[in-house]
């Protein structure tokens, strides 16, 4: 007797689509568009079945080689998305190369390699791709804030030639140029978002730093050893600042690894390992990256204890010299380029890493020069002498600290003068570390001079510096809790007390804006009111109250600089005696004298 006819049963599809099956997401169908899923619909994109069939997860038959070997556990050991470049998922039995596309071969033991270059080349995953699209007018003008904010202290972009890629949407297709982008908006977006005044704030409103830097993340390269893209090496870089914009000084310091990592593996450290045929543009990039990337790794060095990963000496890498698309390599410059004083500002970090270099030495226990002494006062003076023999030589338009126009040809001189002044205040504080036993006064009038030119920076362009700044004045903090933890006289609290006041101020016209913020101005006005009431305890405080109606107050700061008024500046003022009557403030005085933006670097012992 036959059987009984039974109802076939309905199998649903339990395989995902190219999308879901990479994000790992369920798969659900759409009802008013049958041909694409759920997901597919709301990204809109493709609905794809390209990927390779798995035949099933028992065990793959063992088929054995000329040789042999096992073939089949061999393939296994090439990851699943490197199948993606192979035409079939049979598993092939012989060593003979495989047909792949037109004109390309791959042999089976090279197929790991080979599967790695084709990540290298990858593009930009169809979701991203969009975001970029929709995203492109707010992407512009986050970059146009860069320029504004960022360029002028770390020109990684040539302006003409990122506005032709964008144009063209490049970086809707290469994932290295969007990896790029994408950092340089989470910077941009973070400036503005911490009071750069640029515009751009409905921008970050609606798409906050941390997309872009998700953005950004998600682009990297799995493996750096195959990667040769220079626009990846630029994200890293950017990565890295915007993490110090972010007090993230764990994530700057792996992606400033990453970095180097990138240059040595291809060996950019030397022109002549670059590519042949680069257009002058982007050769001028390569140089801003190689060398304006040094100069940050030098200052973590400094502010953070770190290592140098390249020193100058290692540099077979020409200074840039400004030009940009539309402009011939050989054609004269009608005017000082501000690139002159950037370079500038890259040699004194040159001298900079000297500096660091003989203080670490002395303080090593390998030293084995035993009989040369790196803290001799010859070698400080003559690397000073060479220091105000550039400075001496610059430009008059880069020692003006002139006020901040809004626009942005007119500004970039601007940025230097300031940052070249910042840059001078570090050296002071290396220089002051390599002087033998320097006194109170000598301190206090190191800090007094660094304090004077902070005031005297006009206010837009400490705020477009921003973080890296907070941790020059750190140092300051280190220099003066120096002074307070030694022996002190009524007129040397005076000074420190004034000198406390003085970047409070700062301190507070910076951090008013900044995300995340020390609150170290409050904590240093706490400091002070505790000083003296100390003093006030012990029957003195004369002195203290002779200076009280010179307190410096934020509203004797314009917006453009430091006020004329003599009282808020120490510049050209003579310290009182700071020998007289000596005493020691009590530990727990200064248990509050920490805060998060101070150096950490054992080396600067004032």
């Amino acid at each position: 007797m036959p059987a009984p006819h039974r109802p076939r049963r309905l199998l649903r599809n339990s395989r995902a689509c190219d999308f879901c099956h990479k994000r790992r997401i369920k798969c659900q169908e759409n009802l008013l568009d049958p041909s694409r899923c759920q997901n597919c619909v709301e990204f809109d994109i493709s609905c794809t079945y390209l990927r390779p069939l798995r035949r099933g997860r028992g065990s793959p038959k063992k088929t054995a080689g000329p040789d042999g070997q096992n073939i089949a556990s061999e393939a296994r050991r090439v990851h699943p998305e490197e199948l993606v470049a192979l035409p079939s998922t049979t598993t092939t039995t012989t060593t003979q190369p495989t047909q792949v596309g037109d004109d390309h071969h791959i042999d089976l033991a090279d197929a790991s390699s080979s599967a790695t270059n084709e990540r290298r080349s990858e593009p930009l995953s169809p979701a991203w791709q969009g975001f970029a699209r929709t995203s492109t007018s707010a992407i512009k003008k986050l970059l146009s804030v860069y320029h504004k904010t960022v360029y002028p202290i770390f020109p990684y972009f040539d302006p003409v030639r990122l506005d032709q890629r964008l144009e063209m949407l490049e970086h809707c297709r290469s994932r290295a140029f969007f990896c790029s982008v994408m950092a340089a908006c989470a910077l941009a977006s973070a400036r503005v978002r911490d009071g750069a005044p640029s515009g751009g704030q409905d921008v970050v409103g609606m798409m906050p730093a941390q997309l872009f830097f998700a953005a950004a993340e998600e682009a990297l390269p799995k493996d750096l050893l195959q990667t040769q893209d220079f626009d990846y090496l630029r994200g890293l870089a950017l990565l890295a600042l915007a993490s110090l914009q972010d007090a993230r000084i764990g994530a700057m310091q792996m992606y400033i690894g990453h970095y180097f990592t990138m240059l040595a593996v291809n060996q950019w450290h030397d022109e002549s390992n670059w590519p042949t045929g680069l257009h002058p543009t982007e050769r001028e990039e390569r140089r801003r990256l190689y060398w304006s990337f040094y100069t940050l790794d030098v200052y973590s060095s400094i502010v953070w204890d770190g290592c140098i990963h390249f020193q100058e000496s290692h540099a077979k890498v020409e200074y840039p010299t400004g030009r940009n698309c539309n402009e011939a390599e050989s054609a004269p410059l009608e005017r000082t380029h501000w690139i002159v004083g950037w370079n500038f500002t890259t040699d004194l970090y040159r001298i900079l890493e000297h500096n660091l270099s003989r203080l670490r030495t002395r303080s090593s226990r390998f030293h084995l020069v035993a009989g040369e002494s790196v803290s001799t006062p010859t070698l400080n003076v003559s690397s000073q002498d060479r220091v105000n023999e550039l400075y001496m030589s610059l430009p008059p338009i880069f020692k003006q600290l002139q006020p901040a126009t809004g626009d942005p040809a007119q500004d970039v001189y601007g940025f230097q003068a300031a940052n070249i002044q910042a840059t001078m205040a570090l050296l002071k504080m290396v220089s002051l570390s390599l002087e033998a036993d320097p006194d109170a006064e000598r301190k206090c009038s190191v800090v007094s001079d660094i304090l004077a030119t902070f005031h005297q920076v006009p206010k837009p362009h400490l705020r477009a510096i921003s973080a890296p700044l907070i941790y020059h004045i750190g140092g300051i903090g280190t220099i003066l809790g120096s002074v307070m933890e030694g022996p002190l006289s009524e007129s040397s609290c005076c000074v420190v007390r004034d000198l406390l006041l003085s970047m409070a101020v700062l301190l507070e016209s910076l951090e008013a804006c900044l995300h995340r913020s020390g609150g170290a101005g409050q904590r240093l006005r706490a400091l002070v009111a505790r000083i003296e009431e100390y003093i006030g305890s012990r029957g003195g405080g004369r002195a203290i109250q002779a200076q009280q109606a010179a307190d410096i107050s934020a509203s004797d700061f314009r917006e453009g600089g430091a006020s004329n008024n003599k009282s808020s500046s120490w510049d050209g003022a003579t310290l009182p005696d700071l020998t007289t009557a000596q005493f020691q403030l009590p530990d727990e005085l200064l248990q509050d004298w920490t805060w998060p933006f101070a150096m950490s670097n054992s080396y600067l012992s004032f």
